[in-house]
């Protein structure tokens, strides 16, 4: 079965949804997070020898950008409008406690 690769394209995109969702959420104060304990990084001893860089060259086209007048037709159009009033959606958001727990 082949596939044309969107696959993974579509599980980045909707992970990086959910990352958004949650980051928008946290700052609305829909959910509080309370961490007990030190972080401490791990130790990690990394030996790196000297690599190199290939000799690159790089030649590009030009693009002018201007600006030209040109006559077009536009239609000539009336707008009436009347003020109308109608039922909007409303949001009330609560921000979330802080009980303490983390502290215990």
């Amino acid at each position: 079965m082949a596939t044309d690769g969107r696959g993974g394209r579509t599980g980045v995109i909707v992970l990086a949804v959910i990352v958004v969702l949650g980051v928008i959420a946290y700052a609305l104060g829909l959910f509080n997070v309370d961490a007990s304990g030190d972080l401490k990084a791990p130790d990690v001893a990394v030996d790196v020898k000297g690599g190199e860089l290939p000799d690159v060259q790089v030649e590009t086209g030009d693009i002018d950008v201007g600006t030209k007048t040109e006559t077009i037709k536009v239609p000539d159009v009336e707008v009436k409008t009347d003020e109308v009033g109608i039922e909007v959606p409303d949001v009330d958001i609560q921000k979330a406690g802080d009980d303490g727990s983390a502290n215990k």
